[in-house]
């Protein structure tokens, strides 16, 4: 099965933090057929996940395929289960160099989709700033169905209950936001956002191989629509400024959101740079339970500019110690104030 985002998962973090989804396919065709389904004898599933890195993964001419086969069956050429080569398969994804792509054990894995891991999954909040300015907190998505349809419904209520004050300005907290699953947090920021193109998925060869867009409230990646609760609101201040908040803990899924805004002229970020893992993954289940979350794309904004595995800076840097908020808020304070009626998109914020 294929899915989208995960997050950085150090061995210091539960694998909960930012779990990938395993239900959105909209990158490269990967042959799970080989190691997923019927069991596979070990050397069969060691082949079939090296098959799956060396076509697939984004950094996979990075590393010396043959050399590597080589090692990996010479060290577990007494291997009788999948366990015994999952320790050759990590060491085969550290030679890809891509802080993306990681395997989950049976384990780990049933732990991390599991019912209690999902049940107290985070949702949007938000409040008025000096009762004028619409302020919204995006936390991470879990990816789980029943947990990402809650995230969409508290959003979509969050929204919904500041744009009844006709806010002139909005922000968007994206701190802290370790990943998961794009489409919700898109989905409930579709209207600040808008209609139209938001970003592309790039292939390793530079190639786009999909697009995500907004159609009517509804999340699309080229004509398939996400399954998610539409959300076409119209704000009662249409096209308003937006100033986006980013951290060191901003990655994965929650650079995707950002990467949606990014290319608008009402738009400006603040904070501290991004984690650097703007890339999508593909969630592939194995044989024995365990998963490969496997990185095949990088990820390009609305005019063609790409991002991957660096971060992404703020437009404007607030140091450590400052308050990225008010920089964000006296911002958004001067430009409203000297800001004529909308009509149209605004002048660049810059």
């Amino acid at each position: 099965m294929l899915g989208v985002h995960g997050g950085e998962y150090p061995a210091s973090r539960p694998v909960q933090d930012a779990m990938p989804s395993r239900r959105e396919v909209h990158m490269t065709d990967v042959r799970a057929a080989q190691v997923a389904g019927q069991k596979a004898s070990a050397r069969e599933y060691l082949v079939g996940v090296l098959d799956l890195l060396q076509h697939n993964a984004l950094n996979r001419e990075r590393v010396d395929w043959e050399r590597l086969r080589r090692e990996a069956f010479g060290r577990t050429t007494e291997a009788t289960s999948a366990a015994e080569t999952h320790g050759v398969i990590r060491e085969a994804i550290e030679a890809l160099g891509d802080p993306h792509t990681f395997f989950l054990s049976p384990e780990d894995a049933a732990e991390a989709w599991s019912e209690s891991a999902t049940r107290g999954a985070p949702v949007p909040t938000g409040h008025l700033i000096d009762g004028l300015f619409g302020y919204v907190v995006i936390p991470e998505a879990s990816g789980a169905e029943e947990a990402d349809q809650r995230y969409v419904q508290a959003g979509v209520t969050v929204v919904r209950d500041l744009d009844a004050h006709a806010p002139p300005g909005w922000v968007v907290d994206l701190r802290g936001n370790t990943g998961g699953n794009m489409f919700p947090m898109i989905t409930v920021l579709a209207p600040l956002i808008g209609e139209g193109h938001l970003g592309s998925f790039v292939d390793a060869d530079g190639e786009i191989c999909a697009r995500w867009t907004l159609r009517e409230g509804v999340v699309h990646v080229d004509d398939e629509a996400m399954e998610l609760p539409p959300h076409p609101r119209q704000l009662s201040k249409p096209a308003p400024l937006i100033a986006i908040l980013t951290d060191a803990r901003t990655m994965s899924a929650a650079e995707a959101t950002l990467i949606s805004f990014l290319g608008l002229p009402n738009v400006r970020t603040f904070g501290a740079p991004t984690a650097g893992l703007a890339t999508g993954n593909e969630a592939i289940d194995l044989s024995d339970g365990a998963v490969l979350v496997l990185t095949a794309v990088r990820e390009a904004d609305r005019t063609g500019r790409l991002y991957g595995n660096e971060p992404i800076a703020p437009h404007q840097p607030v140091p450590p110690g400052e308050d990225a908020l008010a920089a964000a808020t006296d911002w958004l304070a001067a430009r409203a104030e000297h800001r004529p009626p909308t009509r149209g998109a605004p002048e660049a914020p810059m």
